[in-house]
């Protein structure tokens, strides 16, 4: 099996496949077959993905940056894999995104009418919320509809830090299995102890990408120390007097498991909205948010 092919391609295997694993300003590191390493790093060919200073053509008039933008290529990044042109004296260059299988994009908190891409080319996708103050019916179901048209990847309802549950949580988790429905399955998982870690496994398999979403604190860096067997994301304790994280992932990073499987942990999400709505979750509240005393 090539290199390429143990990071997920599941086509021709051709010169010039790659896949991204993490990005660092202008550069991508790529898992490709050209190098005996398996990895190089490269540039993306500027003129491949912005728009040329031309004469707009009478139908682009009137048209909304926002559209416009919605035209151009996607811009790549980690998990996609991509076309490059390889050059073993200089820069290798990035020229193409190739078809994503899934994705999972927001509003873009700072453009309303845009959205943003957190996640592409998984193939089960965790929605992850913990057992304390992020417990959030409301939060879980605005993540499903996002998720609605993602692709062909499977949506799964992590609900994590069950070491923490108290008399009187049943009601909680009975509201979350009927907001959730048929639409995903539901794992209550605890690192700490070990609770749920086999129903976990069952999507730990080779040449599968798992990407994990989520709010700030949820344990989605804890759970990849899990999986990786080894303190891979530093994280600390939530902060006792609100309940959130007081370290999150702050990049996208593609990491391979011993398993042969792979995850793309995502930054903590403050807050997640529809593409085309004006309010986001947090401003029209959480019916079903948990409070601890």
């Amino acid at each position: 099996m090539t290199r390429i092919e143990q990071f997920g391609w599941r086509g021709a295997v051709e010169p010039g496949i790659g896949r991204i694993v993490s990005a660092h300003g202008d550069y991508y590191h790529l898992v490709c077959n050209e190098q005996p390493t398996g990895e190089i790093l490269a540039r993306k060919k500027k003129s491949a993905f912005t728009r040329m200073k031309t004469v707009a053509p009478e139908n682009m008039k009137g048209k909304k940056i926002s559209e416009e933008r919605a035209e151009l290529p996607p811009q790549p990044i980690t998990g996609d894999f991509v076309r490059f042109r390889y050059n073993a004296q200089g820069e290798s260059m990035i020229t193409e995104v190739l078809p994503r299988l899934s994705h999972f994009e927001r509003k873009d908190p700072t453009a309303k009418r845009t959205s943003q891409t957190l996640a592409v080319n998984f193939d089960t996708l965790f929605i992850m919320m913990s057992l304390n103050e992020n417990f959030s019916t409301a939060r879980i179901r605005r993540y499903l509809d996002l998720a609605a048209d993602m692709g062909e990847a499977e949506a799964v309802v992590v609900v994590t830090k069950v070491d923490l549950r108290q008399d009187g949580d049943d009601e909680f988790f009975g509201e979350l299995r009927g907001e959730v429905g048929d639409d995903a399955r539901i794992l209550e998982v605890s690192s700490l102890t070990g609770e749920g870690m086999d129903a976990v496994m069952d999507y730990v398999k080779p040449g599968r990408t798992l990407a994990f979403i989520g709010s700030s604190g949820v344990g989605k860096s804890t759970l990849l120390n899990t999986l990786m067997g080894e303190e891979w994301q530093a994280t600390q304790e939530i902060q006792e007097w609100s309940g959130k994280g007081r370290h999150t992932t702050t990049s996208r990073e593609l990491v391979m498991l011993s398993s042969g499987a792979m995850v793309i942990d995502t930054p903590g999400i403050r807050e997640i909205g529809m593409l085309g709505e004006q309010d986001d979750l947090q401003a029209k509240g959480e019916s079903t948010h948990r409070y601890r005393k």
